[in-house]
């Protein structure tokens, strides 16, 4: 017969080391993943910033153009 003293058997957990190293792990993964998605972004923004300038001097162009081609 085997002897319980009356006490929940509990499923060996892993030590603090690993525990801390796995969040490591993920924190510089994360770390990582949210700097590539920044970059991103900003490359979009600035892409999106150099369209609204070339089309904004397109039509100030067109418009001192025309204020100067009159006679």
């Amino acid at each position: 017969m085997s002897d319980w003293s009356g006490e929940e058997t509990r499923r060996p957990g892993a030590p603090l080391w690993a525990k801390l190293f796995v969040i490591g792990v993920l924190a510089v993964g994360a770390w990582i993943a949210l700097s590539f998605v920044f970059a991103l972004v900003g490359r979009a923004i600035a892409l999106v910033g150099y369209i609204v300038v070339a089309v904004l001097a397109y039509f100030v162009g067109k418009a001192v153009g025309r204020a100067s081609a009159k006679p």
